[in-house]
């Protein structure tokens, strides 16, 4: 159960924020995030002793980390929403006004906190690479600051899929289809811009020791894109719970509308 307790009446000011340090801390903390977290820090640190190519340094940056901890914190958010279930004790939070929505705003404020430390690693990556001139092209703050924005996405989207769906086969099928879908679109030219985790160099023919380019697109205008998804991901878990749902639905709304924008902008 949450330790932060609520008054039968109308819910206090600021309880969200509350309960947001809570879920903050069990979402890094949880073992899967822990383990997947542990794999990108132990697989990046043994690239440097192994070699690194100039394509191999570009993609560390700008989408290994949308893998490991990514596609992992859907199965972690889950967990950390359907807690309670899985413990047996919603009949004892039953009571407690707008307790789901409360704890469902407050993971969505919590998930900014993995995502933060994402980028601190990823810009700690980004400084080692740039000062060891691993890099034919520097990669620009945009790209960067994309795989922390799909480890975002990814609890999100946790927390969506935990709210309606709490069986635990449920994160399994999701991960599994953003690799499905991932795989899919990859080299499907401008349709690769519309997954999550794009790769933006161009291998071309070569072992990746070989710098041929960068996919055409913008980075900037995917990173809206991005946004976009968060924000649907956030509505259509909030919505389910939500008593009104006036919010959910115009944050929703407004989502796609980013994600368009977004994702047409994004075309080359």
């Amino acid at each position: 159960m949450t330790a932060v307790a609520l008054s039968p009446a109308v819910p206090r000011r600021g309880v969200v924020p509350q309960l947001a340090l809570g879920e903050a801390r069990r979402l890094v903390l949880h073992p899967v995030m822990l383990l997947a977290t542990a794999f990108f820090v132990a697989g990046s640190t043994s690239s440097f002793f192994q070699g690194i190519t100039v394509v191999q340094a570009y993609e560390m940056v700008t989408a290994s980390i949308s893998f490991f901890p990514g596609i992992p914190a859907v199965l972690a958010a889950h967990m950390v929403v359907t807690r309670d279930r899985r413990a047996g004790s919603l009949d004892l939070l039953s009571a407690v006004p707008a307790r789901r929505e409360e704890q469902v705003w407050a993971l969505a404020l919590a998930a900014l906190v993995p995502a933060a430390l994402c980028l601190v690693l990823n810009t700690a990556l980004f400084t080692v690479l740039l000062a060891g001139d691993y890099f034919a092209e520097v990669p620009t703050v945009w790209h960067v600051v994309q795989g922390p924005l799909t480890v975002l996405g990814a609890c999100l989207l946790g927390t969506m899929v935990g709210v309606w769906a709490p069986t635990l086969l449920a994160p399994v099928v999701t991960m599994v289809a953003l690799v499905v879908v991932h795989m899919a679109i990859a080299e499907q030219g401008a349709a690769a811009l519309f997954g999550t985790a794009m790769f933006w160099v161009d291998w071309g023919p070569f072992d990746g020791s070989v710098w041929v380019g960068l996919h055409p697109g913008s980075a900037a205008w995917h990173q809206l894109y991005l946004v976009g998804l968060c924000g649907m991901a956030l509505a259509a878990a909030v919505v389910r719970v939500a008593e009104r749902k006036g919010t959910a639905v115009a944050l929703g709304l407004v989502s796609v509308g980013v994600a368009l924008v977004g994702g047409l902008a994004q075309l080359p």
